[in-house]
């Protein structure tokens, strides 16, 4: 029986090492601020001044280090929302992740992502910045892994304790009742992660016909923003909005200006951007990674 056990514990360290070492390859990205007091797939609200991330598969709690990969900044941040649903992104961070990586003014980059914490406690938040990826990372989280056996001491009352043979006293099955109470409490987030089947529309896969999720939100008409199209038909927009998120854009706006005539103008703006700064900077990025020109626009400046 010992040495069944040993062997079982062996086998876990040995799988939860594997775990904590492994590695992804692939683009990060970063929450728009509109998603910013909304419920996470995980039922934690998103803010973006926390060190969070959306990943698919990680379960919700661990801890994971984000390292970009051409300036070697590095971040750790907490998985809590599912995602990104965009081919070739990895991971999707929160606002302040992206500061500490220089992620901002690009809007994405390749990183490799790396396991921290496989269990960490759900209310604890990860140390913040880690400039520069260091060796010894993988030391301390050994001596947390250990923990573990708290939960085979868990598991082996819950299961080992021959109280399912009990059946025959009724008065003991009774107050077995509050498990059927926490069932529900732990279903609430997992629909939030199943219920997302959407597919991002692209300039790969839009066409005029078929059925699209909109979600139209009104922002505040202040800061700058990076104009980068602008037209009369109506019908071009959807498509132009799709090749858009087709070049990994997520913070795109929509403004509905009259022409003099009265008619309607439909344009497409980047932002938006606190300073005309951080607008410019931005601009730059995008010419040179995707070749759309723009300008700066004051959106307090736009006459509706």
């Amino acid at each position: 029986m010992k040495f069944i056990a040993k062997a079982m514990l062996t086998l876990f360290l040995s799988l939860t090492a594997y775990t904590l070492s492994a590695q992804e390859y692939g683009v990060a990205s970063y929450y728009s601020d509109k998603f910013q007091g909304k419920s996470t797939a995980s039922g934690e609200l998103y803010d973006k001044d926390k060190y969070t991330a959306a990943h698919k598969t990680y379960p919700f709690g661990t801890v994971i280090k984000v390292t970009r990969l051409d300036n070697k900044k590095s971040v750790k941040v907490r998985v809590t929302d599912r995602g990104p649903y965009v081919n070739g992104r990895i991971v999707d961070i929160s606002r302040k992740a992206a500061e500490a990586l220089d992620l901002v003014a690009d809007g994405t980059a390749r990183v490799k992502v790396e396991v921290v914490d496989q269990a960490p406690d759900a209310e604890n938040t990860p140390d913040p910045i880690v400039v520069t990826p260091t060796p010894p990372t993988p030391a301390p989280t050994q001596p947390e892994v250990v923990v573990p056996p708290a939960q085979t001491e868990a598991q082996t009352p819950a299961k080992a304790e021959p109280e399912v043979a009990k059946v025959p006293a009724p008065k003991k099955a009774e107050p077995v009742t509050p498990a059927p109470t926490q069932a529900p409490i732990q279903s609430p987030p997992n629909p939030p992660a199943t219920l997302v089947k959407s597919e991002l529309a692209t300039d790969q896969n839009y066409s005029q016909f078929g059925l699209y999720k909109v979600v139209l939100e009104k922002p505040a008409q202040a800061g700058y923003a990076v104009q980068v199209a602008s037209m009369t038909n109506y019908n071009n927009v959807m498509k132009q909005i799709a090749d858009l998120q087709g070049h990994w854009f997520q913070n795109i706006l929509l403004s509905i200006e009259p022409n003099p005539s009265g008619e309607p103008v439909y344009k497409l703006l980047l932002g938006p951007f606190d300073t005309p700064e951080s607008a410019n900077a931005y601009k730059a990025s995008v010419k040179k990674k995707t070749g759309i020109n723009g300008f700066v626009v004051n959106l307090t400046d736009i006459k509706y």
